[in-house]
């Protein structure tokens, strides 16, 4: 029997080779995918901030070289329309309006700060809301879209960018609209001459039941006032109630209810009501004059949106909004809603929703239109229609 040798220390013993069991290759091919997917949305998300920080810069630099007429073009004509004849019961002309031909602070102020109230111009009635424009609008700005409307339809004369800053100064603390005709004829120009008074919106309602509804709910069931807002303003992607005609929202409520236009959230709350509470809840609705609290916030193009409000797009047979949705967007009653000053999370949804029955409702008009508009439309046009004012409460708003 042999001696055994000595012990080799760097010896190693054999070890047959084994495959990588196939999970792991999947686990490091989707890492591999994964971090690539992330690298191409970091960028992308680069190049699109990028692109609308350069969008917004541009605009800011466009406005501020605009002539005044074309500052009234983009911000003013869409309500007054391009000619200063304004919407009859609905918005004031320009032409033959003391407003324009009285003192210059008159129309500085209504630019600085806007209307909310009831104004007579040339002996007819108009009670809606104007936008203030001084908080988007520098000095000179507004001093140039002044200057154009009294050359065009007032006495003339040119407004000093310095003027208007002083009157922003002097009014800087005022923080609300100009209560109507009343209150600027009392503090700017008595020569505007007699002008109703304002009265704020009332808070109560002849229809007790429907204000009981609208805040309370009925049998246990939300309340309107939970999502719509205390005053039918809407926010996020819930929609604005408030100035929509009565028999549009008494005949959406029916809708919700019959399952014609499915809604898990509104179907058990409009199932509750009988036709006497949807036509109350309408005329509740109709009647407020809330101001708008919606703002651009979807990151839209606003000259693409305004395109498409006002003139639509015949290469892809898009029909202007406004051709079926009324001048300025006011809506047509009793079946075609006010679209101005929409939520814009609400309108954007609200588009892509109807989108999806384009093919199970083909001979139905708003689903084949919103099919043919894209993300990037619907965002544009959604947050164009909330730089809008509101639709104005009238008397001859159902007739119209």
């Amino acid at each position: 029997m042999s001696k055994p040798g000595p012990v080799d220390e760097a010896y190693e013993p054999y070890e047959p080779r084994r495959r990588v069991p196939l999970p792991v290759y999947w686990v490091a091919i989707a890492l591999a995918l994964w971090g690539a997917l992330t690298l191409w949305q970091d960028s992308t998300a680069d190049r699109t901030g990028a692109r609308e920080r350069l969008m917004e810069a541009n605009a800011l630099e466009r406005r501020q070289t605009m002539t005044g007429s074309a500052l009234f073009a983009e911000r003013c004509a869409t309500c007054h329309q391009a000619d200063g004849s304004g919407i009859s019961g609905a918005i004031p002309p320009l032409a033959s309006s003391r407003f324009v031909q009285a003192d210059p602070r008159v129309i500085v102020q209504i630019l600085l700060h806007g209307i909310n109230g009831p104004i007579v111009v040339d002996g007819d009635d108009f009670n809606g809301h104007m936008p203030a424009f001084g908080s988007v609008l520098d000095h000179d700005q507004l001093a140039r879209l002044a200057t154009a409307v009294r050359r065009t339809w007032g006495p003339g004369g040119i407004i000093d960018p310095r003027f208007v800053a002083a009157e922003r100064a002097r009014t800087a603390n005022r923080g609300i609209p100009w209560s109507g005709g009343a209150e600027i004829a009392a503090a700017l120009d008595p020569a505007i001459g007699i002008q109703p008074a304002y009265h704020p919106p009332a808070s109560a309602s002849a229809d007790t039941t429907a204000l009981s509804i609208a805040r309370n709910g009925k049998s246990g069931g939300w309340s309107c006032a939970s999502c719509h807002g205390a005053n039918g303003e809407g926010r996020d992607g819930v929609p604005r109630l408030a100035g929509q005609s009565a028999d549009y929202i008494a005949g959406q409520l029916l809708a919700f209810a019959n399952g014609s236009r499915p809604n898990d959230i509104m179907r058990p709350v409009a199932s509750q009501l009988s036709a006497s509470e949807r036509g109350g809840l309408g005329r509740l609705y109709a009647a407020l004059a809330s101001p708008s609290t919606s703002r651009s916030e979807l990151a839209g193009d606003l000259a693409r949106g305004a395109e498409l409000a006002l003139y639509g797009d015949d290469r892809r047979n898009l029909p202007s909004c406004f051709s079926c949705h009324g001048p300025s967007g006011f809506g047509v009653a009793p079946s075609t809603p006010s679209i101005a000053a929409q939520q814009p999370g609400y309108t954007a949804g609200r588009l892509a929703a109807l989108a999806r029955f384009a093919r199970s409702r083909p001979g139905a008009v708003m689903p084949a239109i919103a099919a043919r508009l894209n993300d990037t439309d619907r965002r544009a046009v959604a947050d164009y229609l909330a730089t809008l004012p509101p639709s104005p409460v009238t008397a001859r708003k159902d007739a119209r």
